[in-house]
C-alpha cells in the first residue's frame, strides 16, 4: 500500500476515534452536516417569484377576458346580466374552462348562443362550457 493509504488507514483507525472522544467526534459530523445543509443550493425562492409572477399576469389576463366576454354576452339578445368566470391552467395559461351566469339562461336558444359566443371567442370544447340561470 501507499504512504497516503496508510496514513488514512491510520487517521481512520478506531484507535485514534476512541482518543478523539465520542463528544468531539458527534460535534464535528454534526458541524459537517450542518455546512452541507448551508452549501447546497435550493433555488426555490427563484421559482416561487417566476411562479407568483405567473399567476399575477394569468390573474390579470383572466379578469381582461372574463370582462370582455361579460360585456359581450350582455349584447346578445335575451341573455340580461351576465356574470364570467374563467379557469386557466397554472404552467401555459391556457383556458380550460368557462361558467356563465345569465338572466336569459333559462331559454334553450339563449343557452346555445351563450355557447357558440364563447367558443368563436377562445378555443375551448362545448363540454367545457356551462352555462347557468341567475338567481332573480
Amino acid at each position: 500500500m501507499n504512504k497516503a493509504g496508510e496514513r488514512m488507514k491510520e487517521w481512520f483507525s478506531l484507535k485514534k476515534l476512541k482518543m478523539l472522544g465520542m463528544d468531539k467526534l458527534l460535534i464535528f459530523l454534526l458541524a459537517g452536516i450542518f455546512l452541507l445543509v448551508i452549501c447546497i443550493p435550493t433555488g426555490a425562492g427563484e421559482n416561487a417569484d417566476r411562479k407568483n409572477e405567473t399567476m399575477a399576469e394569468a390573474g390579470t389576463e383572466t379578469g381582461t377576458l372574463e370582462q370582455r366576454l361579460q360585456s359581450t354576452l350582455e349584447q346578445i339578445q335575451g341573455v340580461g346580466k351576465v356574470q364570467v368566470m374563467i379557469t386557466v391552467t397554472t404552467d401555459t395559461n391556457a383556458i380550460e374552462g368557462v361558467v356563465v351566469v345569465a338572466q336569459g339562461a333559462g331559454s334553450p336558444q339563449v343557452e346555445q348562443d351563450i355557447i357558440e359566443a364563447a367558443q368563436a371567442l377562445f378555443p375551448i370544447a362545448a363540454h367545457k362550457i356551462k352555462v347557468c340561470k341567475m338567481t332573480e
